[in-house]
């Protein structure tokens, strides 16, 4: 269906319209007594205009003030209207595409957001890393560390845990003193074994310099301990 507006009253008068854009305008004209109005005093200024060979203007340019303002406000208009089809249809386009990709990602499934966390996974690919695994609670654990001026920055990834459990990463160094470096909850599901493949990822900091440290441990919040990664 044509869209119409009472803006159309000038590009009508002055027989701008397409031919599907002039019969729904007259179509409008019939149930609208100002747009009809309007179209009569459009039209007797219409007439003047079209009555004047662009020659008879030559050599000198239009007075700007009695050019044909309605034509130029009436292309000005259309303009705007082509301009706002194009923008609501390239908007429809990328809503469409959203929605795709949102439908998609739903239905393959995305990554555990515990096991996608940027600073620590940095860490872990460019500073020093050093694992272990456990025998006894078949924990495995891989530690990332970078020397910092406040003392040492800490990455973790842990796999092979269930929960729920309340569990720490404690620094411990060569003169025996130990810092807690993070803390973080365990969920029924845990992380990293059958129905919950994916790894805990997560970063944190000791005030004990790189070069003082002997081995960090995983505990659990009654000191049960998961996991010893020798430094």
């Amino acid at each position: 269906m044509t869209e119409v507006r009472h803006e159309d009253v000038a590009a009508y008068a002055l027989g701008l319209l397409g031919e599907e854009e002039k019969a729904a305008f007259e179509n409008h004209l019939a149930g609208c007594g100002s747009c009809a109005a309007e179209v009569e005093s459009f039209t007797a200024v219409g007439e003047l205009i079209k009555g004047v060979h662009p020659d008879d203007l030559l050599p000198s340019p239009p007075d700007p003030q009695v050019e044909s303002i309605l034509v130029r406000k009436a292309i000005a208009e259309r303009r705007r209207r082509r301009f706002h089809r194009t923008f609501m249809t390239a908007a429809a386009c990328l809503v469409v595409a959203a929605g795709v990709f949102l439908a998609g990602s739903s239905f393959m499934g995305g990554p555990n957001p515990d096991s996608v966390h940027s600073p620590a996974r940095a860490l872990l690919m460019t500073g020093d890393t050093y694992s272990a695994t456990d025998s006894s609670t078949g924990v495995s654990s891989v530690i990332g560390l970078e020397d910092k001026g406040w003392g040492t920055h800490v990455a973790l990834e842990l796999k092979g845990v269930k929960g729920p459990l309340q569990c720490r990463l404690m620094a411990v160094g060569d003169d025996g003193r130990s810092e807690v470096v993070a803390s973080w909850g365990v969920p029924a599901a845990g992380y990293g074994v059958p129905g919950s493949p994916d790894p805990m990822l997560l970063h944190g900091g000791t005030s004990l310099p790189q070069d003082e440290l002997n081995h960090f441990t995983i505990q659990t919040s009654d000191g049960k301990t998961l996991g010893t990664i020798t430094v």
